[in-house]
């Protein structure tokens, strides 16, 4: 078996690992449902696009690149963990109205009940949810898609720093 594909049986064994954790996260997450489920989940949504992005770009790597990377767990990780907090980013421009139209998710603040404290100051922004099924897989694919495509979150703050 040739080097690159040696390394890149590595890889792929390392990336199943990390695939495998963030699926059992999501799954304990979604279980548990607290007041920072939906902020979590972005995150895992942003990882998973991470996750698959790196896997997607494999093939544009030199041999050297795929040797290197196949012996680094950080440099399988950091990708995925960036698309994370790229995604609860885009999560905090849909929650501001910042980013808003059709195609993007309507977050809406969660409900009191009765006789229970509104949350102030900071902590109103994890009680917040999307406004039905619909809203909630929109809000996933953009998390998803921050992962994937970091650079158009970057793209979409440079513009909104331009106005």
């Amino acid at each position: 078996m040739c080097n690159r594909q040696a390394s890149l049986n590595i890889i792929w064994r390392k990336l199943l690992i990390v695939f495998i954790t963030l699926l059992g996260l999501s799954v304990v997450i979604s279980l548990k449902a607290g007041p920072f489920t939906v902020p979590e989940l972005v995150f895992i949504a942003g990882n998973i696009g991470g996750y698959v992005g790196v896997h997607r770009n494999l093939s544009e790597l030199s041999d050297i690149e795929i040797t290197h990377l196949s012996s680094s767990w950080l440099g399988l990780i950091v990708p995925s963990f960036i698309g994370g907090i790229l995604a609860c980013v885009i999560y905090l421009l849909f929650i501001s109205g910042i980013i808003s139209g059709e195609l993007f998710p309507k977050i809406v603040e969660d409900t009191v009940e009765r006789g229970t404290k509104q949350p102030e100051n900071f902590v109103i922004i994890f009680h917040q949810h999307a406004d039905g099924a619909a809203e909630y897989a929109k809000l996933l694919f953009w998390a998803f898609v921050a992962g994937f495509n970091q650079k158009y979150v970057v793209d979409i703050i440079d513009s909104i720093k331009s106005q």
